[in-house]
């Protein structure tokens, strides 16, 4: 009685679910966008957390780290008051209006191309036999230690 365990699904994507087409991507998930917008706190790490493109565990921890680390820092400054309150606020707010702006037509446009993308591959190669039956995503692990069992 072997049980596989079961991989926790990203927010919004089924775990059969690939990433979607290129072709797909929105104008803020294209690259001629997202790379020049690193600058703009909190947008980068937003789209990349919440983006179905960009799903690598390094960028993601990148994005959890640009988020957290500024928004600490910009915790911190806004504290202090004065001018550097004013200039905190001048930097994060480009960045908070195109978040706002990016979200606002992700959640608008997600499904349809979230749709769109399960048309143009329902399935992936090989996920299916002839006979109608799903295959096994993952094979059955071998034991390498068959001589000796737990008790």
């Amino acid at each position: 009685m072997s049980q596989e365990p079961s991989e926790p699904q990203p927010e919004g994507q089924d775990a059969e679910s690939p990433a979607p087409p290129e072709e797909l991507k929105p104008w803020y998930y294209q690259y001629w966008f997202l790379h020049p917008m690193i600058v703009f706190w909190p947008l980068w790490p937003v789209l990349i957390i919440r983006s179905p493109w960009h799903n690598g565990i390094i960028i993601g921890s990148l994005a959890w780290a640009y988020l957290i680390t500024f928004g600490g820092l910009a915790y911190f400054r806004l504290q202090e008051g004065g001018t550097v309150t004013l200039s905190t606020i001048a930097y994060a707010a480009p960045g908070l209006l195109l978040t706002v702006i990016t979200q606002i037509h992700w959640i608008r446009n997600r499904r349809s191309i979230l749709t769109a993308a399960r048309s143009v591959s329902p399935q992936p190669p090989g996920d299916s036999l002839p006979g109608g039956q799903p295959a096994r995503s993952r094979s059955r692990r071998t034991n390498r230690r068959r001589g000796r069992r737990r008790r």
